[in-house]
């Protein structure tokens, strides 16, 4: 699994653009071969700062996102941000879940 996490603030009058903008490539990006999620997020403790979540089966499908329109969008919403944006390619070997928890917790 690989998931892109997206960090990016941005003039406060080009909020709105910025989130429609996300926003209509979040369904043809779901549908990309492999992509299980794509969210945007509004940071609480700053109104300018957005969060762009995506999450990936396969190197293969997120390397075809990358070449894809959509990820033209994205390129153009990074470059309105008014400070450098953050971005970050995790791989992931190994994930669990409530079983984790209960194991810790008993």
């Amino acid at each position: 699994m690989i998931i892109v996490i997206l960090r990016l603030s941005v003039p406060s009058e080009k909020r709105s653009d910025t989130v429609r903008a996300i926003r209509s490539i979040i369904g043809p990006t779901e549908a990309q071969l492999d992509c299980t999620l794509c969210r945007v997020y509004s940071q609480t403790e700053n109104s300018d700062s957005l969060v762009l979540l995506e999450e990936w089966k396969s190197q293969e499908g997120l390397e075809q996102h990358i070449r894809s329109d959509d990820f033209r969008t994205i390129l153009a919403v990074m470059d309105l941000a008014i400070e450098p944006p953050e971005i970050k390619f995790v791989t992931a070997s190994n994930t669990a879940g409530m079983e984790l928890i209960e194991e810790l917790r008993g």
